[in-house]
């Protein structure tokens, strides 16, 4: 789980790297959404926004000359482009990180940041644990948490935990991090393992038989490896994709995060009453009423099986080897 927790990680991380580029070409021919907010903001130099007019300016008559096929375009496709220095890029990238700070500063993530990190954690967790399951075992098992949709949540509770958590630690050392971000990893892994198996008798992952194993669903390695993970979130992912995020700007935007929260309820509520007709089955109860009796007709013990492919029900892993 930790390994595929890290390889999300990296893809962020190159999420970031990708529109950092991005962001350096857009300024460099300043275009892009960055440069435009920025100059609308007033926080482009005066000396900035002279160059980059030349920049506009010159890319407007291209386009109007290409769209009306002026045989002007022809000599202006062999001119060079006008383009920004390398010191006025790097200008435009830190009035950038100023204002970023300055919004992260100004602000907290809320209820409508959560639900929206939950939703890509979680789906992005599941793709990529499916796609790590082939390329490590080299067979497809579906690894979803939840009974509707390819969610697996134990991904999307990882990144909002350290989200609200970490949130206050986005200055802090680096070694305070570290700890905080193990200590929440191993947090959340003992618990959802004891949880799984005391409530439901299932098993998901274990990490008996590691020889650094410190309970069965806690080691030492996946110790160090969440520190790494809290770390990289917390000091390159997090702030982007809060930034990105933003806040809600307009009703649709609230009521798709309201629609989809109570998507996910009632997806979670309908997963715990899955598994817990599942624990009554086995010990020969039956449905008591006509909420019961739809479970039981409509997540039986073979959906369970075919649905939560990596998960055994009423007996133990196989420890590590």
């Amino acid at each position: 789980m930790v390994s595929v927790l890290l390889i999300l990680i990296l893809v962020g991380v190159v999420y970031v790297f990708f529109q950092w580029a991005t962001r350096t070409l857009g300024y460099r021919a300043a275009r892009g959404r960055s440069f435009r907010t920025l100059a609308r903001r007033g926080r482009v130099p005066d000396e900035l926004r002279e160059a980059a007019d030349e920049v506009i300016l010159d890319r407007s008559r291209r386009r109007v000359a290409k769209a009306r096929h002026d045989a002007a375009y022809a000599q202006m496709r062999t001119r060079p482009k006008p383009r920004l220095s390398t010191e006025q890029v790097k200008a435009l990238k830190a009035a950038r990180a100023d204002v970023r700070e300055e919004f992260l500063d100004h602000m907290h993530p809320v209820f409508y940041h959560y639900v929206i990190i939950f939703m890509v954690a979680s789906v992005a967790g599941l793709v990529l644990e499916m796609v790590w399951m082939y390329v490590s075992a080299g067979r497809t098992e579906l690894r979803v948490g939840l009974v509707w949709g390819p969610f697996s949540p134990l991904y999307g509770f990882g990144a909002c935990l350290l989200t609200m958590v970490l949130w206050n630690f986005r200055k802090a050392p680096t070694f305070q991090v570290f700890l905080v971000s193990a200590a929440l990893g191993g947090g959340l892994e003992q618990t959802t393992g004891m949880l799984m198996e005391d409530l439901f008798h299932a098993q998901s992952w274990t990490y008996a038989g590691l020889p650094d194993a410190i309970t069965q669903w806690i080691a030492w390695r996946f110790l160090f490896a969440w520190g790494v993970i809290g770390l990289v979130w917390c000091r390159v992912v997090m702030p982007e994709v809060i930034y990105r995020i933003g806040e809600p700007t307009n009703r649709l935007q609230v009521v798709v995060v309201s629609l989809l929260t109570a998507f996910l309820i009632l997806d979670m509520l309908m997963t715990v009453s899955c598994f817990y007709r599942k624990a009554q089955r086995d010990a020969g109860i039956p449905p008591a009423n006509s909420v019961e009796a739809y479970v039981d007709r409509h997540f039986s013990d073979e959906f369970i099986e075919n649905r939560f492919q990596n998960l055994v029900v009423g007996k133990d892993l196989a420890p590590n080897s």
